[in-house]
């Protein structure tokens, strides 16, 4: 499902080309809390998403050009991210009371999260040898990676069946979602909130309460689902839908954190393939958003 073996598929049929310059906003990536809409569109006003889903399945996407050509594929390179699983998990189970934890292993989404194997050492070169052969398409709903000649597909789909959250329609009214009642009582209203901020208040709630579960899924959210770029005094605010959205816990259990994940990784792989213009002109890049099926899915 996620490999399509392409054997029509010529690695000099597709040199590389030029790629689309980086626009004012994609410059600014890691502050951008713009969500993309990645619904598939579809022929006809009745065909629902599944359909088109299954339909979009059976297509062998063909590629205008690969990104970087095999020159760039030697030189080194760092690439970091801002998914700390299990440092934000070892945090929220050493913190929190065990029926404040109960919340977290409770729910539908997150509790997979809380039974993953500890990796100290954790590296992401893997993830980068796969970017690197990232191919160029016309659609940007979706990424394909050519890999000894193997077309290989990221999808929302792939999103759903390697990570296990939801990845269902947004809710019509997600803009309206929540409120900032609970954020505003704790940090101030109209301040700009960062992820130091956020585990610094988590930590000077010494008892247990629900506005410290409040915090404590603000923190999981900021960690692993969507980060930013940079740290300390410079960084921007955490995701204003996070702020708005854990006022409401009931509902933070049933929202497509999967879909939410799935549009930040499309974002940022484009940003990070048009920054560079197919030539590697710095040895870092950081990567904010989910980084596990990417990881995942050369090894499947």
């Amino acid at each position: 499902m996620v490999r399509t073996k392409n054997a029509s598929f010529n690695k000099e049929t597709y040199p590389v080309g030029e790629v689309e310059k980086p626009t004012e906003e994609e410059e600014t990536r890691g502050d951008d809390s713009e969500k993309t809409d990645s619904n598939p569109e579809s022929d006809s006003g009745d065909s629902t998403e599944s359909e088109e889903e299954s339909e979009e399945g059976t297509e062998v996407m063909q590629p205008v050009n690969m990104y970087f050509n095999r020159y760039e594929y030697m030189k080194p390179f760092k690439l970091s991210a801002k998914c700390y699983i299990t440092r934000t998990v070892d945090f929220l189970r050493a913190h929190l009371k065990s029926h404040e934890l109960d919340w977290l292993l409770g729910h539908p989404q997150f509790k997979h999260f809380f039974h993953m194997p500890n990796d100290a050492n954790h590296k992401l070169m893997g993830m980068w040898m796969l970017l690197l052969r990232t191919a160029s398409i016309e659609k940007k709903k979706e990424c394909w990676f050519i890999v000894n000649g193997t077309p290989i597909r990221y999808s929302l789909k792939t999103m759903a069946l390697i990570s296990g959250l939801y990845c269902h329609e947004y809710p019509r009214d997600m803009e309206t979602l929540g409120s900032n009642e609970f954020v505003g009582k704790h940090f101030g209203v109209g301040t700009t909130i960062r992820y130091d901020d956020v585990q610094a208040k988590l930590l000077s709630m010494k008892r247990a309460s629900p506005d410290r579960v409040k915090m404590a899924v603000l923190n999981f959210l900021c960690s692993v689902i969507i980060g930013k770029k940079k740290a300390g005094k410079k960084a921007p605010s955490v995701e204003p839908f996070f702020l708005r959205a854990i006022d409401d816990l009931d509902m933070c259990k049933t929202f497509p954190w999967g879909r939410l994940a799935f549009d930040e990784n499309m974002k940022d792989i484009f940003h990070c393939m048009n920054h560079f213009g197919g030539v590697l002109s710095t040895n870092q890049w950081v990567f904010p958003s989910f980084v596990i099926p990417l990881e995942v899915i050369i090894e499947l």
